[in-house]
């Protein structure tokens, strides 16, 4: 085989290996680049995809950056109208190459190079690789959209699954949040819940939103709107019914460029999913209304312990007996869900509910508060007692490996978790029932804010 020959071909198979093994937009660059690195000293290599919306070209592998407008901008633009009206099949100028590339026959971008290209086989041969790498860059983007659909699925399921396990809105909201950020990466996400008596919104996930517009953006939904874009594209309103009312909103907000139309139809269906998803926990809440059980974990929910509390503190006062309270959550459980899934955030949540039930007598009575909080009531309990309770609590959830092979996280087939405690016990000085678990939620964030796992007694 001649030097020439052996050179394009170890090239071509050189250039398969890399469509082979890139899965990423930056990984096929850079394998292109090094690639390339046969014909000479390549010291940029990047590819430039045409934007229809913006009616600009952008770099392949930084979709979110506009493109400058600087002088390389202008030579890139300059560029590809030469390709576009001219039909060349390559563009040499001094330390400067530029191939197109093609979406089937329509010209889709461009491949830039600069450097110093000493072999000149390449040229002979460019037409070629512009309709492979045209052939790689579309079977990525396939990919891309299909992985994107197969995620799309996957949060629809999971805004579906939220009410298995939790059916307050202040609970499922955030949560709902979550999953859509993880979903819409490119844009900010904002959940408002509306104020039936005010008619304003309240932004219930994330903590904050700099935008002020947004308030006014929302007073413009109706009964009949599924989607409106304001800032010339830039924040869409995607409003949330429940029972043929609006009860809140999802807002995405791009800071760069408007919204395409595949993340508004991807949002709108999200907006729908939400809404029912929403209104049948509605509709299981005022079933549950006389229910004393919590759905997830068994124990009391919150209603009954609050029932329990009045009950038990009157015992106390009539018989003169001690009555303490355990009021505990799990340190750090947003990271839990965050990094492995809500799915191992319930399994925890159900791990260590039945770890307190272990730990205590018949007549104690456990029950979950909300999200990750447990309270305890725990009658005829000296505070010392209850503090031996609390630490035996504590040092045992410490210890404890929660199995989550069933969920198959790669790499990971247990977790573990720690408690903060605050633990009070009742006085007569204390007005109000409400008091004792009050103290004990005190104490609980003494322990939080001293650096978690530990138990503090309320003073």
């Amino acid at each position: 085989m001649k030097n020439t020959e052996k050179t394009i071909y170890n090239f071509l198979l050189n250039l398969t290996n890399v469509f082979e093994v890139s899965k990423t937009e930056t990984e096929l660059a850079q394998g292109l680049q090094e690639t390339f690195k046969t014909f000479g000293d390549i010291k940029e290599f990047k590819i430039f995809l045409f934007d229809d919306v913006l009616n600009s070209l952008k770099d392949f592998t930084k979709p979110w950056e506009t493109l400058k407008q600087d002088y390389l901008a202008n030579i890139l633009n300059s560029y590809f109208c030469s390709f576009k009206y001219n039909n060349a099949d390559f563009i040499k100028e001094k330390d400067t190459l530029a191939f197109p590339v093609f979406d089937e026959t329509r010209l889709t971008g461009l491949v830039y190079l600069k450097g110093n290209i000493k072999n000149k086989i390449l040229f002979e041969i460019l037409p070629l690789v512009s309709r492979q790498i045209s052939f790689a860059l579309q079977n990525l983007k396939n990919s891309e959209e299909m992985m994107t659909q197969q995620k799309f699925h996957k949060t629809i399921r999971n805004i579906a699954k939220i009410i298995e396990t939790q059916y307050e809105l202040n609970y499922i909201m955030p949560v709902l949040g979550e999953m859509i950020d993880s979903f819409i990466t490119e844009h900010l996400i904002y959940v408002f819940l509306k104020n039936p008596k005010k008619k304003d919104y309240k932004l219930v996930w994330p903590n904050n939103c700099s935008d002020t517009r947004i308030l006014n953006y929302l007073s413009v939904i109706n009964q009949k709107s599924t989607a409106i874009l304001e800032d010339g594209g830039k924040i869409g309103i995607f409003p949330l019914f429940c029972e043929g009312k609006i009860f809140g909103a999802i807002v995405a907000k791009s800071g760069l460029e408007k919204l395409n139309n595949k993340d508004t139809d991807y949002l709108i269906e999200i907006s729908k999913q939400a809404s029912t998803t929403v209104e049948r926990a509605c509709s299981y809440m005022k079933i549950l209304e006389h229910a004393t059980l919590d759905a997830l974990t068994g124990l009391n929910n919150r209603h009954q312990f609050h029932t329990r509390l009045h009950s038990e503190i009157a015992n106390a006062k009539r018989q003169k007996t001690s009555l303490c309270c355990i009021m505990t959550d799990i340190d750090f459980f947003k990271s839990v869900n965050d990094t492995y899934g809500h799915a191992v955030g319930d399994c925890v949540l159900k791990t260590v509910a039945k770890a307190i039930k272990k730990e205590l007598r018949e007549y104690d009575i456990p029950s979950r508060y909300g999200g990750e909080e447990f309270t305890i009531l725990l009658p005829n309990t000296s505070l010392e007692e209850a503090t031996v309770v609390a630490e035996r609590l504590r040092s045992q959830i410490e210890k404890k490996k929660i199995n989550i092979e069933d969920y198959r996280i790669e790499g990971v087939s247990s977790i573990s978790v720690t408690i903060s405690v605050g633990v009070s016990q009742y006085k007569n000085s204390m007005a109000e029932p409400d008091e004792l678990y009050r103290s004990a939620d005190g104490a609980l964030y003494e322990a939080k804010e001293s650096g978690r796992n530990r138990v503090i007694i309320a003073k």
